[in-house]
């Protein structure tokens, strides 16, 4: 008799989830779990909700006025959108890569440093030690070993794109956010980020939003189909490519609608 796997714990949950930029609602009673050590693709057209949902994780939106967030994203059983969380902690614990490379204007190893640095670890040798395991998880360590003091603004897209990531990995999060990472990077800097990301699962939680379907079939264990707003349907990637329970989500991923 084969031996059953049990099923993924979740590292998030959410619940009923809302969200209002003023009074305009962006999300609407939103509700499904994040998966540890998987990765979790948002899909939809655009203005559908799923960068909203995504900046909601670290609570992104804190950052601009007048938002409003209702129901509840639940982390080892808290509710992280209360007021009284530590967000530096919560913006530690979930890190973010956007879909432009934000390089800093400093030097490639300080760039990596520059997390650790916030998180009080002054001593050269465990900075050194930390950018290294940081670049070498972003499959960058190869082409920037010989850099490190060189101007991080001097790399390549695809090079600073990887860095934006090992600058997150630093830090150790347990979950890490791509806002559609490689829409502006080529076919081979897009394939590295991929491979970079299926590596990732086995030490972090993933969730990525892309307009990409190829993209989301490929590297995504759990799919979510959004739009305006709402969550049309959440499953196990391949189910909702193959064999999708929602008209929309058959009419979406066939590309008949979208």
């Amino acid at each position: 008799m084969a031996e059953q796997k049990s099923p993924p714990e979740d590292i998030l949950n959410v619940n009923n989830l809302s969200f209002y930029y003023g009074k305009n609602l962006a999300l609407n009673q939103v509700t499904l779990p994040i998966r540890k050590n998987r990765i979790t693709s948002l899909i939809g057209p655009s203005g559908c909700g799923k960068t909203t949902l995504l900046r909601c994780f670290n609570r992104m939106h804190d950052l601009y006025p007048n938002n409003r967030y209702e129901g509840e994203i639940l982390m080892n059983s808290h509710n992280i959108l209360e007021k009284n969380v530590d967000i530096i902690a919560l913006r530690s614990s979930l890190g973010m890569v956007f879909q432009k490379p934000t390089p800093f204007p400093m030097s490639v190893f300080d760039n990596i440093a520059y997390g650790l640095k916030l998180k009080n670890i002054r001593n050269q040798n465990t900075l050194k030690e930390k950018v290294e395991k940081a670049l070498r998880q972003a499959a960058l360590w190869d082409e920037v070993k010989d850099r490190l003091k060189e101007n991080a603004t001097g790399l390549s897209g695809g090079q600073q794109q990887r860095l934006s990531i090992a600058r997150t990995l630093a830090v150790e999060p347990m979950v890490m956010l791509f806002d559609e990472c490689t829409s502006a990077l080529d076919p081979i800097s897009t394939q590295k980020i991929e491979d970079l990301i299926v590596d990732l699962k086995e030490e972090m939680t993933i969730v990525a939003v892309t307009h990409n379907m190829q993209q989301a079939a490929r590297i995504s264990d759990y799919t979510a189909l959004m739009y305006i707003g709402k969550l049309v349907e959440y499953d196990e990637t391949d189910n909702i490519f193959t064999r999708p329970k929602n008209k929309m989500t058959e009419e979406y991923v066939s590309g008949r609608f979208g």
